[in-house]
């Protein structure tokens, strides 16, 4: 899910930028082909677009954000893990995210059962050259893939021609194929109200297309409008039709009326250029999200932004004692660390099972609880492109023993699941903050008790 997010925040700012462009420049021209492209094209991009590693920027220093992990708490009874409160929100954000994933999709697959039932119910008959199937009273026309949906009485007295027409242009411009796009974009996308927005206006693009063909058949244009009046109240079976009424009477008839905007107008496509950059330049310069290029310079490790714990006078002592014994050998590896990745490394199992691993190796250090120390000792390390942890460094220690407790268990953990940035393994840095406390909701040292 945490890779999952990056790709939809920056799919729904792509598709959010390149629609107002086509809202505010092109929605009112009549170069309906064009029009439609561009939101196909608009779709697309917003699809593909977050798939690639858009960087700019690739001198020098980008970033200093270093992955915190899940703080682990310590008690002299038990180990527990205690997630902060953005992480709880978070993880509700993306249960609500999958049930409206879940919601839509079963929308979804209702209206295409819908569809069959109607088929299986009516039959299809071949009448001039198409599909045919004639429905109940109170529904508009309408056309799905190759069919054409209409009621019998009206086919029967020849009111309709005009209609069968107008279905026939979206049968052979393939316009299904587009709501269908557009169902998945919404899907996926379904907390965008600019999926919502773009799939309106291409629903209305099908419709001007389709009435075009239609006087371009000889159709009297008046009559045509007339027509399109009086089917003005008939019902719509669901989003995935092409139907002959979807509420755009009035812009329909303007459409037909306007004079056809000068070629020149075309041109304005060129604004899509500078919009895509601007979406390069917001992704590379760190959107929500977005991978950081990899920072070739050599840093020293920063204490992270949290509250400082009381330590006793032996904390800085041993914090650079356990720092500089905790040194590897692979601390002379000239491949660049990287801070954020497109693939984080991952302990085998899952964040539970790290937790799990904590549990049955760590300890709380008997001085640390003679002597009443607690508090935060911060660690950072290293997850090399094999898996193997190494690079692991105290940023800040209590003293008592906690110090190299916490630097034990971690050299103890297992090989993790590389992270990879370009489909390649890479170095990974990560902060583990772990707390030792002797009763649980205390958050400070203790002064030893004096005898």
């Amino acid at each position: 899910m945490n890779n999952y997010i990056p790709y939809l925040v920056q799919s729904a700012i792509t598709l959010m930028v390149l629609y107002s462009v086509y809202w505010l420049f092109l929605r009112k021209d009549t170069f309906f082909h064009i029009n439609r492209f561009y939101l196909l094209l608009t779709l697309l991009l917003s699809l593909v677009i977050p798939l690639f590693d858009i960087r700019l920027f690739t001198n020098g220093p980008v970033s200093s954000v270093i992955i915190l992990l899940d703080p682990v708490v310590i008690t002299a009874e038990k180990l527990e893990k205690v997630r902060s409160g953005h992480l709880s929100w978070f993880e509700i954000g993306g249960v609500i995210y999958l049930t409206g994933v879940v919601i839509f999709s079963l929308r979804f697959m209702i209206q295409i059962i819908q569809l069959a039932m109607i088929v299986r119910r009516n039959k299809i008959t071949r009448q001039e050259g198409m599909n045919v199937v004639f429905v109940d009273k109170g529904y508009s026309p309408f056309s799905f893939f190759n069919m054409v949906f209409i009621r019998k009485e009206y086919y029967a007295d020849g009111k309709l021609s005009p209609v069968l027409t107008h279905e026939r242009v979206h049968i052979s411009q393939f316009h299904t194929l587009d709501l269908l796009l557009i169902e998945i974009v919404t899907i996926i996308q379904w907390f965008n109200p600019f999926a919502w927005f773009l799939g309106r206006s291409m629903k209305g693009i099908h419709e001007f297309l389709a009435d075009a063909g239609v006087l371009k058949e000889g159709f009297f244009k008046s009559e045509y409008q007339t027509l399109i009046l009086n089917e003005a109240m008939g019902l719509q079976v669901n989003n995935l039709t092409n139907n002959f009424n979807i509420s755009l009477i009035k812009n329909r008839i303007k459409m037909m009326t306007k004079s056809r905007s000068r070629s020149w107008a075309v041109s304005k496509l060129l604004i899509t250029l500078p919009a895509i950059f601007c979406l390069g330049l917001f992704f590379s310069a760190g959107s929500p999200g977005i991978t950081f290029a990899q920072d070739k310079t050599k840093e020293e490790p920063q204490s992270p932004s949290v509250s400082k714990e009381t330590a006793n006078p032996q904390t800085q002592e041993n914090k650079t004692k356990t720092s500089t014994s905790a040194t590897t050998d692979k601390d002379a590896c000239k491949d660049p660390v990287f801070k954020v990745v497109e693939k984080q490394p991952s302990f085998p199992g899952g964040d539970e099972a790290r937790i799990a691993f904590m549990v049955q190796n760590i300890q709380y250090p008997e001085q640390a609880k003679k002597n009443g120390i607690q508090g935060k000792v911060f660690i950072t390390f290293v997850v090399e492109a094999d898996g193997s942890i190494t690079n692991v460094k105290v940023l800040r220690g209590i003293g008592g023993g906690c110090d190299e407790e916490a630097v034990r268990v971690i050299k103890l953990m297992p090989k993790w699941n590389p992270g990879t940035e370009k489909g390649q393994p890479v170095r990974v840095q990560f902060n583990l903050p772990i707390k030792f406390t002797l009763q649980a909701g205390k958050d400070k040292k203790e002064e030893p008790k004096q005898k």
